[in-house]
C-alpha cells in the first residue's frame, strides 16, 4: 500500500503531456480535454506521483471539480480520496465545490458522499454511450463550512 502521507499533490503543466495523456487515456479511454486549458488562471491540474490527477476550475467562491482519475492498477489505495480532501482543504471557509459524476459510478458517488458532497440535481442523458441511451449525470455540491 502506498504511504499517502509521503505523497503530496503537485501541479500539472502543459509540459507534462508525455506522462499525463496516457494516464488520462487509461482512466477514460478517450482524449484529454483539460491539458490545453492550463495557463488560463481559472484552470488547475494536480497529480499524485503521476498515478492520479484532478482538474479544477475556480472562479470567485466556487470550484468545479472537472475530472478525477486514477490509473486502474492504483485504484482502491486512497489516491482519489486524498486528492479530493487536499482540494477541499486548500479552499477558504464558505467556498462551494461542484462536480458531475456518471449515475452508474457508484464507487465515486459513495466517495463524494463520504467527503460531504450532496446530490443537488441530475442532468438527464448527459453522458453519451457507445451503445444505448446516454446516462444521467449526478450533480453534487460541497460547501466548506469549517
Amino acid at each position: 500500500m502506498l504511504e499517502l502521507q509521503n505523497i503530496k499533490p503537485e501541479p500539472i503543466t502543459k509540459g507534462d503531456a508525455s506522462w499525463y495523456k496516457p494516464l488520462f487515456a487509461a482512466c477514460f479511454c478517450k482524449e484529454d480535454p483539460w491539458l490545453e486549458m492550463l495557463g488560463d488562471d481559472k484552470y488547475e491540474g494536480f497529480h499524485m506521483n503521476r498515478q492520479a490527477f484532478v482538474f479544477i476550475s475556480a472562479v470567485d467562491d466556487s470550484t468545479d471539480i472537472l475530472t478525477i482519475g486514477v490509473y486502474p492498477e492504483h485504484r482502491k489505495k486512497g489516491l482519489a480520496k486524498s486528492l479530493c480532501e487536499w482540494v477541499l482543504n486548500k479552499a477558504p471557509i464558505g467556498h462551494s465545490f461542484f462536480l458531475e459524476v456518471e449515475c452508474t459510478n457508484v464507487v465515486a458517488i459513495n466517495l463524494y458522499i463520504k467527503l460531504g458532497f450532496q446530490e443537488i440535481s441530475r442532468r438527464r442523458g448527459y453522458y453519451p454511450q457507445p451503445v444505448g441511451y446516454a446516462l444521467d449525470a449526478v450533480v453534487m455540491r460541497y460547501k466548506k463550512e469549517f
